[in-house]
């Protein structure tokens, strides 16, 4: 599913929270970034209320993240 919102569409506190997570992480800001941009996507087209998307969004992108750079059992 391609992103409705774009890059340039980011408010700068997102965009400040996105670099952040993306050096916490120590992973390529455009990983991030695309990471996130899904979340909200996925969020904004379920959501009746949009009050805290955007933390919300945050939040799963950075389990999602998380998740993906802890090995894997017998690897």
């Amino acid at each position: 599913m391609a992103s409705v919102i774009k890059p340039a569409d980011l408010e700068p506190d997102q965009t400040s929270a996105i670099a952040s997570l993306s050096d916490k992480l120590r992973l390529p800001l455009s990983e991030v970034r695309r990471a996130y941009l899904k979340e909200l996507d996925r969020l904004q087209a379920q959501a009746r209320i949009h009050s805290f998307l955007e933390a919300l969004a945050f939040n799963r992108t950075r389990s999602v993240l998380r998740s993906r750079k802890r090995p894997q059992p017998g690897a």
